[in-house]
């Protein structure tokens, strides 16, 4: 259901409420191979390219990848001094790259959209082959936030079509349709999500999160290595 969702979603409007977290910064180095995994209509990757690094975005949608290439080209003059960027339509769970293709990885609040935990897990474990050894994958997700009322509530209504505890339906503001499953994780879980895939965790930090709606929740900053 989630996958569908995410192919056929006009490309503006799929979520992009995060921004990047100065930690980032401390482990680019010049000259990088960026993969951004989930690119939506591509604000990240180009600010990643605006700062002279070279990335690839890739995304499930279509139209989201078009309006990335437009973006970049709007930016043309600026990228070619500065960066480069280049976006694919590419199924996160089964990378076109060869192995050690990237230095570093980043996923901003994608896994959340990704309702199967094996699919996250075989996700974690193409970004883990792709990057090269001592890579890092920058990682922002939503946290569990069991304390505030909205979301104990949707885990605990929604789990027996979710059947997975921290899920729950996301649905249109407009209409009340259920659009997709979305996860929010545990510590522990995303720690051994990470872990079991070969990552080492170098930063792990609570940051206080807004969703796409604009609630503000409790989620994870993380930068895993790759030994």
């Amino acid at each position: 259901m989630s996958k569908s969702y995410w192919e056929m979603v006009p490309g503006k409007n799929i979520p992009s409420s995060l921004e990047l977290y100065p930690v980032i910064h401390s482990y680019l180095q010049e000259g990088y191979n960026i993969l951004d995994v989930g690119c939506g209509f591509g604000k990240i990757s180009l600010e990643l390219a605006s700062l002279g690094y070279s990335v690839t975005g890739i995304d499930i949608n279509t139209e989201a990848v078009k309006l990335s290439k437009a973006a970049a080209k709007n930016l043309g003059p600026d990228l070619e001094i500065k960066g480069r960027a280049e976006f694919k339509v590419v199924d996160a769970s089964d990378l076109p790259f060869h192995e050690s293709s990237f230095d570093f990885a980043v996923m901003q609040a994608f896994l959340t959209s990704v309702p199967d935990p094996q699919e996250r897990a075989r996700i974690i474990l193409e970004v883990f082959r792709v990057l090269k050894p001592g890579g890092y994958l920058y990682l922002v997700e939503f946290g569990q936030n069991w304390h505030l009322n909205l979301y104990r509530n949707r885990y605990l209504q929604d789990f027996p079509v979710t059947k997975e505890e921290g899920s729950f339906l996301a649905l249109n503001p407009e209409t009340g349709e259920v659009e997709y499953i979305a996860h929010h994780f545990s510590e522990k879980e995303l720690v051994f999500l990470l872990v079991d895939c070969g990552f080492d965790i170098d930063y792990f930090r609570v940051e206080e999160l807004k969703t796409r709606t604009g609630n503000k929740i409790n989620g994870f900053v993380v930068v895993a290595k790759k030994l």
